[in-house]
């Protein structure tokens, strides 16, 4: 990046009219709507409590206990003094746990490698057959987070109702105006949690495996303003939602927390009233205004 700092000759450059430089923002923790863990960190551990308290979060949790422990004896930092289990008795770090298989798999570096047991072809086996139920621990774990709708309104709300005003602002810019582009830059589980926000279609249903999703390494998720004509030939705006490039379809998934009349439909129902169930900017509006409804973010934020 050195030669895009100010004082480079390039610096004073314009290509055609795009500067040769991207400025980077970088929020104060008190105002950073990606991190609500860091925004307001009493309040979170306050409302993860709330959720890993339940009798049935501490009833599974407990199931993973021997897990955990295997997992220790391999990576005895997940037990270490001052560590973060975020509630539950099996008594480790779940996010921890999963970061070293899913990091270690994305570079194709082997789960053993960098410990005492580097050159012991049985303790990479036992780590390898232990990959998968750490990630899908993990997912149960968040899911639990996720479906409290106090937690997951905190997490995602802010950020998605910064990217609905901003798409409402731009579909006001005449022709001539020059169209934002936004990136963030955040963790896997703020992306889970925004998929949880929106209603993704894929994680609507407890019976289907689908649920058991986590974010892979260097994931994207996509909001994309498209402009096209609705069925009598007027402009129409929706949003395209991309999960590394392949589109989602929004499903509500916060009517079993509302008080709604029978004749709404079911949280299984495509809120997407565009183009191949793409949303409209009202349609978006109203997955983010429930989600501050439900969650009671709104009367958090007046008190």
């Amino acid at each position: 990046m050195s030669s895009l700092m100010p004082g480079d000759p390039l610096s004073d450059m314009q290509i055609g009219n795009i500067a040769p430089y991207v400025d980077v923002q970088v929020r104060d923790r008190t105002t950073d709507n990606l991190n609500a863990f860091d925004r307001n960190p009493e309040l979170i551990e306050t409302l993860v409590t709330e959720v890993v308290s339940a009798e049935n979060f501490l009833k599974n949790d407990a199931k993973a206990a021997g897990l955990a422990a295997r997992l220790a004896n391999f990576l005895p930092g997940l037990v270490r003094p001052g560590r973060k289990t975020f509630g539950g008795p099996s008594g480790i770090n779940w996010v921890e746990a999963a970061d070293h298989f899913v990091c270690r798999a994305s570079h194709g570096v082997r789960f053993s490698r960098f410990s005492e047991f580097e050159n012991d072809s049985a303790a990479e086996k036992l780590l390898e057959a232990m990959e998968y139920q750490t990630i899908l621990h993990l997912a149960w774990r968040f899911r639990q987070w996720y479906q409290y709708p106090p937690l997951l309104a905190e997490i995602a709300a802010p950020v998605l109702r910064e990217v609905i005003e901003e798409v409402k602002e731009t579909t006001e810019l005449e022709l001539q105006d020059r169209r934002p582009f936004f990136v963030y830059s955040c963790h896997d589980v703020t992306i889970l949690a925004l998929l949880y926000a929106l209603g993704a279609d894929f994680l609507a249903d407890d019976e289907k495996g689908n649920w058991r999703y986590w974010p892979e390494y260097g994931s994207t998720l996509i909001f994309e303003l498209v402009r096209t004509k609705d069925e009598i030939g007027r402009t129409l705006h929706v949003v395209r939602v991309l999960l590394n490039g392949k589109p989602i379809r929004v499903v509500n998934m916060l009517d079993q927390h509302e008080d709604t009349d029978s004749s709404s439909g079911s949280k299984h129902d495509y809120v997407g009233q565009g183009p191949m169930n793409m949303l409209t900017i009202a349609c978006f509006e109203k997955v983010v205004s429930n989600l501050e409804t439900v969650g009671g973010i709104l009367h958090r934020s007046a008190s």
